[in-house]
């Protein structure tokens, strides 16, 4: 099981990997930065029947993730969303076929 609580909020891509509070939650362009230079190793990352779980704001194409990573052989679903004041949050959980 691999869970990623990325820095998400959408700013400034100079804002990314900064100092202080900001670097929890600077995201850059469609806050996705970060997340951007993870997904194209989460299938190598996950051993069969593994499964990868990731915060994410509507901001940052739920729907392009589960697309990017279904190119991998990933199968992906929302497991919950709520609102926490102005932000739509889902939690995605994508597997790994078993071997």
């Amino acid at each position: 099981v691999l869970i990623f609580n990325p820095p998400y909020v959408p700013t400034p891509d100079a804002e990314v990997g900064g100092a202080g509070l900001s670097a929890s939650w600077a995201g850059g362009a469609r806050g996705r930065v970060v997340l951007d230079r993870l997904l194209p190793g989460i299938s190598k990352l996950l051993a069969p029947g593994g499964a990868f779980y990731l915060v994410v704001v509507a901001e940052n194409d739920p729907g392009d993730i589960t697309r990017r990573l279904a190119a991998d052989g990933l199968a992906g679903a929302t497991v919950v969303r709520t609102k926490a004041r102005n932000e739509s949050l889902s939690v995605l959980r994508f597997t790994k076929a078993p071997g």
